[in-house]
């Protein structure tokens, strides 16, 4: 069995270089929704995920604009955050895009900790 598909995002996203990450992002995104849409088997858990880091990249770039906390496998966290940093270092994203991120993704993981 080949790679799953988060994996294989990683790996796409890790070898781009920094100008290109936002653009192969939002086409991963696009390529995705049109999986779901005609019915292609994929893991619903790393659609959401990848659309949920996608959406996120792209609010990031307007100051100031709010993103709900969102919930994504724990797995994903550290390569998201990672590439956050990245692009934030590269000047693809706003200085306060980290931040942002932490507060919209790790309140995500903590309500997913939580026991019912």
């Amino acid at each position: 069995m080949g790679l799953q598909l988060f994996e294989q995002f990683r790996a796409m996203v890790d070898q781009l270089p920094a100008k290109g990450v936002m653009a192969a992002v939002r086409l991963q995104e696009q390529m995705l929704k049109d999986d779901v849409a005609r019915k292609r088997t994929v893991s619903m858990n790393d659609v959401r995920s990848i659309t949920s880091f996608s959406q996120f990249l792209e609010k990031a770039l307007i100051s100031g604009v709010k993103v709900p906390p969102v919930t994504v496998p724990l797995q994903h966290l550290s390569f998201y955050r990672a590439t956050v940093k990245r692009l934030v270092d590269e000047g693809e994203l706003p200085k306060d895009a980290s931040a942002r991120f932490d507060k919209t993704f790790s309140a995500g993981a903590m309500k997913s900790l939580k026991v019912s």
